[in-house]
């Protein structure tokens, strides 16, 4: 979803509803995951990092939205390995005002470098042991310490 829609979207519903989320869980040989830093501008959680991923559009598969978000946030091509058999959820606070629910999926890039477009300012793989001290955007810490990852 371009960002200028994610803005009207969220002034039309004034805020409150519940949302379905598809964080994708990337990982590399050294088993570092990759994070996307969100841009300023974006409407929820500005400047945090976070895993790639979004909202599915009206009909969309939920495995076709990983793999549409990551191309969007990161311009590379993965390939789902699995679905998580865990759900996960965000409760409004003051950096989101939507409740959402999690559906995370693992993805392997096979195409491109990841890269920051979009939304995203900048693009980083992470120890684990770093991601244990911050602050991430939405539930994407619970999703990683609940996936045994962190």
């Amino acid at each position: 979803m371009s960002h200028s829609l994610m803005n009207l979207f969220f002034k039309l519903i004034k805020q409150k509803y519940v949302s379905v989320g598809v964080p994708v869980i990337i990982q590399n040989s050294k088993g570092e995951i990759l994070l996307g830093k969100r841009n300023m501008n974006m409407p929820t959680y500005p400047g945090f990092w976070g895993l790639p991923g979004g909202m599915p559009e009206y009909g969309e598969k939920i495995e076709n939205t990983a793999i549409r978000e990551v191309k969007e946030e990161l311009d590379i091509d993965i390939k789902i390995i699995k679905k998580s058999k865990n759900v996960y959820e965000n409760l409004p606070d003051k950096k989101c005002k939507f409740h959402s629910v999690d559906v995370p999926f693992y993805g392997k890039i096979v195409r491109g470098i990841a890269k920051p477009k979009d939304e995203t300012k900048e693009v980083k793989w992470f120890k684990p042991s770093e991601i244990r001290n911050m602050e991430l955007a939405y539930a994407h810490k619970e999703v990683l310490k609940g996936e045994g990852l962190i």
